[in-house]
């Protein structure tokens, strides 16, 4: 089973405003260059035909912006779900919309661009719907639509990308190990938006070199900038007992902050799921 854990930092919240009408001129664009770009690029159009409708240009235009974005890119992480801090969001709502999106990026970076781009487009889609809608904060019944939206398509692509990821984690454990030289390792990519992901191998709470260096990262962020707190989250792929997961977790999460706090961080936040 594959567990992963999520570390994010909560920094300073920044919007960069647009202006103009962008909605034609994205109907207009090319065809998107890959599966999961062709089906963000129709989700994107979706979303600004329904805030032109209710005279919203200013997020028209964003989502139409993004739209054309994703049908020129010809890599499936051009356009990544709408960072945390580019939303003016409610205190009291950001905790949920952060684990959302680590949630989200986990499912993203498994493979689910790649294998299951319907699904994930929807998931990514329906998250920054949510993020809009959140950040108006007062059309009380589009901000649940968009919520559950994300909680059923996020839920529907998790459940597709388990097998294969605890596939390709078994025969990775299985298959003996080549004997030659290492090749240099390539720099982990880290999230922007001050969220970080870290993997566990097979039934493991050892912190591999990869996840100490991701975490070296965020703590050297952590002391750098003025942030109000740090969240870590545990997150597992639903196979398994609940318990053991719950407890595989919060066993995880102690060894993540133990190392943190190695570099001189607070003590964190933090928040296991089975």
């Amino acid at each position: 089973m594959i567990k992963t854990t999520t570390v994010s930092l909560i920094a300073a919240v920044a919007l960069a405003g647009c202006t103009g009408m962008q909605l034609e001129e994205a109907k207009m664009a090319e065809t998107a260059k890959t599966p999961f770009n062709y089906n963000l690029y129709d989700g994107y159009i979706g979303l600004s035909k329904v805030e032109f409708g209710e005279g919203d240009y200013v997020d028209s235009d964003r989502f139409a912006n993004r739209a054309i974005k994703a049908s020129m890119a010809t890599k499936d992480t051009a356009v990544k779900p709408e960072g945390i801090k580019n939303r003016k969001l409610p205190m009291d709502k950001e905790g949920d919309l952060r684990k959302a999106r680590g949630r989200l990026m986990i499912a993203l970076h498994q493979g689910g661009r790649e294998n299951y781009p319907r699904y994930a487009a929807d998931a990514q889609i329906k998250f920054d719907c949510w993020m809009q809608e959140q950040e108006e904060n007062f059309q009380l019944e589009d901000i649940a639509a968009c919520k559950k939206g994300f909680m059923k398509a996020i839920a529907k692509l998790e459940k597709a990308i388990a097998p294969k990821a605890m596939k390709k984690k078994a025969a990775k454990k299985m298959a003996p190990k080549p004997k030659m030289a290492a090749k240099p390792r390539a720099p982990e990519p880290v999230d922007v938006d001050g969220i970080y992901i870290v993997f566990f191998d097979l039934d493991s709470v050892k912190l591999t070199a990869a996840t100490q260096r991701v975490l070296s990262k965020a703590a050297k962020e952590f002391t750098m900038i003025e942030s109000p707190g740090m969240n870590i989250t545990g997150h597992s792929d639903r196979s398994g007992r609940a318990d053991y997961n719950y407890a595989l977790s919060q066993r995880r999460l102690d060894a993540v902050t133990d190392f943190l706090m190695s570099r001189g961080t607070a003590a964190p936040d933090k928040q296991a799921s089975a």
